[in-house]
């Protein structure tokens, strides 16, 4: 059977078919993925030569003209001054931090030993005022030899190698001096290095810490904090907002650079490195990596995909751009809609994160009516049926334009992203969830799904040793408690395995259709699928029936929410145009001539 037959499946916490055959998943799931990948990486991604050259040209001014400007900021001079004495204070630490003491070098005198007799003689005969019979080294015949005239005790001791320790005072003498000489040896270079004057690298406008310092030094408070450790957030949004305020010319200056770097500096380290690497004959051969990621996702290098700029950044479509389509094709692409919260709606049975979907609620409007019942009562009176007040909610606040639940909606957003990957109560450390907010998601908003975790999850996990995750898969942990967060995560994204399973069955299909010079399957990234399809409406109309057909599959028996998927086409990734699920032949041409 292909893996697509074999869906739906059990729920993955009512049957685990590794039990009676711990191969399953590999035989009938990951074996008959790996040659998709294979043909995945031969086909590789065709790439639009000149508009790669428009992306590195863009680019390359930009980041020069940004390192030119924060060089000469006055206000960049200033915070770079206000570094130099910390930073000259952490690089005499540095340098010291490897300073030993003389007790390191101090040993137990062994006459045996020439550095131990040399030094402790040479000591003994300036004490004595015989400066001018000290040597580099006294080799034990040489030293008998020099006493046949001198006739000294002491020195008679050590060449008859009696017992001396460094209770005698001759010999602590000259173990001290050795130490003291070793020890010089070792700190004086580095204490001479801490005396030197640092050198400070050029302002990093990359760098979270130099951005932050930067602005505390200005005077400037943050507009919101990072929604993963509750820090000052100074990302493209913030930097875009705060310009918008100021009319200080050299502040707008470093802004306009932050902002112009930050849209840079990935493309060019991960992507334009690749296409100039990688690319043969115009046709880019990255690498996959078939469950790379520790959810089971696939990862991917030469270029890293999954690092493509958000659909609002300036670069998202120039860079699209330059992947595009075979002469005589078109891109075919379609993308699973929520997989993921539709994912844990179905594995949790959790009643508000289904009626997102199945009553068409908008969660973050949820969310807020959860998170902050008592101040919404005030605007809108009291909630007696959930789903038609938090339709009420969205529409005053999309369609009436009320100011005080918009800011009540978007101060919903932040702890509701920390909460959904494990976050705890942090706001007494500068974050953004109380423990009201965390007890009101937990118990409130999302109990099946918290039941989900705390109830399945983890004492599985604790019990087992192991997570089954579907189809067979199992992710193992030795520290449950402690791996929580991933466990849970991984029972979720695990489940992007649809898409492999989709490409597998697409194939088939192709290949019983004999469409393999029609139909090419080139890329996956997270939930979307990418294709090359032939310029010809009846093919596209082919790509689309089956390709949303086989992404839609009911995965698990006692599913409640299908998923979705819509196809789009065009000539390259950036430009596309949706097509309509089940669209006509004439439908489709008529969207293929405006390509």
């Amino acid at each position: 059977m292909r893996p697509y037959e074999r869906l739906p499946m059990p729920m993955p916490k009512d049957f685990d078919p590794g039990v009676e055959d711990p191969a399953f998943f590999y035989k009938n799931f990951v074996k008959a993925f790996i040659p998709d990948m294979i043909q995945m990486m031969d086909a590789g991604l065709y790439i639009d030569d000149k508009a790669v050259e428009e992306l590195r040209e863009t680019i390359n001014n930009v980041l020069e003209s940004v390192a030119t400007r924060l060089e000469a900021n006055v206000l960049i001079k200033e915070y770079q001054n206000s570094r130099l004495p910390e930073a000259q204070k952490a690089h005499a630490e540095k340098a010291t931090i490897s300073l030993r003491t003389r007790d390191y070098y101090m040993k137990e005198f062994k006459a045996s030993d020439m550095t131990h007799r040399t030094w402790v003689v040479n000591t003994y005969l300036k004490h004595i005022n015989k400066d001018g019979d000290c040597r580099d080294k006294w080799p034990l015949k040489d030293l008998k030899k020099y006493n046949v005239f001198l006739q000294d005790a002491f020195i008679g001791a050590i060449v008859e190698k009696r017992k001396l320790t460094n209770d005698n005072a001759a010999v602590l003498s000259g173990m001290l001096n050795l130490a003291n000489y070793k020890l010089d040896l070792w700190n004086r270079p580095r204490l001479e290095k801490a005396e030197e004057p640092v050198e400070l690298e050029v302002f990093n406008p990359g760098s979270a810490k130099q951005k932050t310092e930067f602005f505390a030094l200005m005077g400037i408070r943050p507009l919101s904090r990072s929604k993963e450790t509750g820090e000052a957030s100074w990302g493209r949004d913030q930097l875009e907002e705060l310009m918008k305020q100021q009319t200080d010319e050299d502040l707008i200056d470093v802004l306009e650079a932050m902002i112009d770097y930050s849209f840079s500096a990935i493309i060019r380290n991960n992507f334009l490195k690749a296409f100039d690497s990688y690319t043969i004959d115009g046709v880019l051969h990255g690498n996959i990596r078939i469950f790379g990621a520790k959810s089971f996702r696939n990862t991917s290098n030469s270029p890293n995909l999954l690092n493509a700029p958000s659909s609002r950044s300036i670069y998202a479509k120039p860079l699209k751009r330059c992947f595009t389509a075979p002469d005589g094709y078109i891109i075919y692409t379609a993308d699973l809609a929520a997989l993921e919260d539709r994912v844990i709606a179905n594995l949790s049975g959790d009643e508000n994160k289904l009626d997102i979907f199945l009553e068409g609620l908008d969660g973050h409007s949820l969310n807020a009516c959860g998170y902050f019942p008592d101040v919404i009562e005030k605007i809108m009176g009291k909630n007696l049926d959930n789903v038609e007040y938090v339709k009420t909610f969205y529409d005053l606040v999309e369609n009436y334009g009320n100011t005080e639940l918009k800011k009540i909606r978007f101060d919903s957003k932040a702890p509701t992203f920390k909460l959904a990957y494990g976050g705890f109560p942090d706001y007494d450390k500068g974050g953004v969830i109380t423990q009201e907010i965390f007890d009101r998601y937990h118990n409130v908003l999302y109990p099946g799904i918290t039941e989900y975790r705390e109830g399945y999850v983890l004492p599985t996990a604790c019990r087992q040793g192991y997570i089954h995750l579907g189809l067979g898969c199992r992710m193992y942990s030795d520290d449950p408690h402690q791996a929580i967060r991933t466990l849970n995560n991984a029972t979720v994204q695990f489940w992007s395995i649809l898409t492999l399973i989709a490409i597998n069955e697409l194939n088939h299909r192709i290949r019983e259709e004999n469409l393999e010079n029609e139909v090419i399957v080139c890329s996956t990234i997270y939930d979307s699928i990418y294709t090359y399809a032939l310029n010809n409406p009846e093919i596209v109309k082919w790509v689309n029936d089956n390709m949303i057909e086989v992404m839609c599959v009911q995965y698990l028996e006692d599913q409640i929410l299908p998923n979705e998927a819509t196809g789009e086409i065009g000539r390259n990734w950036a430009d596309l145009h949706k097509i309509p699920n089940q669209a006509t032949v004439a439908e489709i041409a008529a969207v293929l001539e405006t390509l």
